[in-house]
């Protein structure tokens, strides 16, 4: 029996300049396309199975990274494929159902092999439920709009990233299409009005889950520390059982400098074009705001990061 989802929806007047009408979702202030609306139910009841491995982040927490660590910890004798294919061919990314205008190139023509009367919408949620094999699914939607029983069913990875260096990476991205400034998309950021919504009502979501087995936390902050330490905790996790001559594999496959050169990394749809990484250094908004509006967020995140555990980590 399909599950209604419990939430609101207000349209909002402004028009984004990248996914243009926006609906809010309430509760928690999640902003997103207009087109969600059409596929929130059927995501909120998306059929998991329990081989599958999930991918849900904020935006630009270090998604691209570990999503390719984790197909390559799934994959680890096929990793020339990354070559060749990009991460939407290799993960089923179901929020592109509401965030492209159209599928995705060769996505239609899949479904269409598959499943010749396929209907022309809701592609990526079609060719997953028509998948045979493991799937890896990702989605920047935070756990109160994905279906409830997911935990119970299969295993989800989570990232989290210092939210001053989120923004920082938000804006180093948004830059190549939009004409926004770092102030101001400081204060988008801090007042939770940006794409995909409020930083911390996504964290919380996922931080308030964390002692549930299927469900396990990565630090961008930690991967750069120590990502053998990280790809270990994360072979455990998933139980792919690699060795350690495997996991150094995995770590020189999934350095920034070899994923920043793969040619599957890059942008070239309209006016995004090329990579998808700046730099991907930890502390990359350090000096980059006004003094005062610096310290504002500071307290904005002490502030925020109080009321998700006392102990948080982006506490200091």
């Amino acid at each position: 029996m399909e599950k209604e989802i419990p939430v609101t929806f207000e349209e909002k007047a402004e028009v984004n300049p990248r996914v243009g009408k926006t609906v809010l979702v309430k509760p928690g202030d999640t902003i997103l396309p207009i087109k969600y609306k059409s596929y929130a139910k059927a995501i909120y009841n998306f059929e998991y199975k329990g081989d599958d491995v999930c991918l849900f982040t904020y935006p630009k927490s270090g998604t691209t990274w570990v999503a390719e660590i984790i197909w390559a910890m799934t994959h680890i004798d096929e990793l020339q494929r990354a070559l060749t294919e990009n991460l939407s061919q290799r993960y089923f990314f179901i929020d592109n159902d509401f965030v492209q205008e159209l599928p995705m190139e060769g996505h239609i023509e899949k479904l269409k092999a598959k499943c010749p009367g396929a209907k022309e919408d809701g592609v990526i949620m079609q060719l997953a439920a028509l998948e045979k094999g493991r799937r890896l699914i990702w989605s920047h939607l935070p756990f109160d709009l994905q279906n409830p029983d997911i935990l119970d069913k299969c295993k989800v990875v989570s990232v989290m990233r210092h939210p001053k260096d989120n923004m920082f990476s938000r804006y180093m991205f948004f830059k190549k299409f939009v004409d926004i400034g770092l102030p101001n998309m400081a204060w988008t950021f801090m007042t939770g009005n940006p794409i995909y919504g409020n930083y911390w009502h996504h964290v919380s979501e996922a931080w308030k889950r964390r002692n549930h087995p299927n469900l396990h936390i990565m630090f961008y902050e930690d991967m750069k520390v120590d990502i053998m330490a990280e790809l270990k905790k994360l072979n455990e996790f998933l139980g792919t059982n690699l060795n350690e001559e495997q996991l150094k594999e995995v770590a020189k496959h999934t350095s920034f400098d070899n994923m920043r050169q793969n040619p599957t990394m890059t942008m070239t749809s309209g006016r995004l074009q090329g990579s998808f990484f700046h730099k991907g250094e930890v502390g990359s908004s350090k000096g980059q705001l006004p003094p005062e509006l610096d310290a504002q967020m500071d307290a904005w995140i002490k502030e925020n990061a109080l009321k998700v555990d006392p102990a948080f980590k982006y506490l200091s």
